[in-house]
């Protein structure tokens, strides 16, 4: 049997770094991370989005939040189900149109955004802990131009809203809520 140290080297193309693959590796680690940390919170990352895109123009019809995420209408009605059911949201029916239906962001809502978005914070400075400011605007605008090389948006879900729920972290571990989840 050959010596490892016998073989030719490969040089080629297969055996340089692959960016798919480690964007691959990246995009389900950081988002497993994401989908754990809101998780503490009784949120999955498509909630996040939603809430986000209501705290960003609150009263928007629930069909452009849909268009806007690019979530089909029917996981959109059951993403907002449950967001009212736990009062982070309500809805409420247009005065001229009883078919359309506006999302308006409760204070309950609010309060569990924000607590989101500050685990998302600490989550991203984890992610770029040892880049500096430069180097992290700089990977970003990389990371969007790749993300629109294969057509994602930027405010898009590019699962549809379709994803799985992570499991939350343990109390206590780092990177969870401290204390508990916002009452709502």
């Amino acid at each position: 049997m050959a010596d490892q140290a016998d073989r030719p080297a490969d040089t080629g193309p297969s055996a340089r770094p692959s960016v798919g693959f480690t964007l691959s590796q990246l995009g389900f680690a950081t988002s497993s991370g994401f989908g754990q940390r809101v998780g503490t919170l009784g949120l999955e990352p498509r909630h996040y989005a939603v809430l986000r895109a209501l705290r960003a123009a609150d009263g928007q019809s629930q069909q452009a939040v849909a268009d806007r995420l690019q979530i089909p209408p029917s996981t959109m009605v059951s993403l907002v189900d449950h967001l009212e059911k736990e009062g982070l949201l309500e809805r409420h029916t247009h005065a001229a149109d009883r078919r359309t239906r506006h999302l308006c962001l409760t204070p309950a809502g609010l309060q569990v955004l924000e607590e989101a978005i500050r685990l998302g914070d600490e989550w991203e400075q984890q992610i770029c802990a040892g880049l500096s400011g430069a180097e992290r605007d700089q990977l970003l605008g990389l990371l969007r131009r790749v993300a629109a090389n294969v057509g994602i948006r930027q405010d898009t879900l590019p699962d549809r809203g379709t994803g799985q729920r992570p499991q939350p972290l343990a109390p206590g571990s780092p990177g969870a809520s401290a204390g508990h989840p916002p009452q709502r």
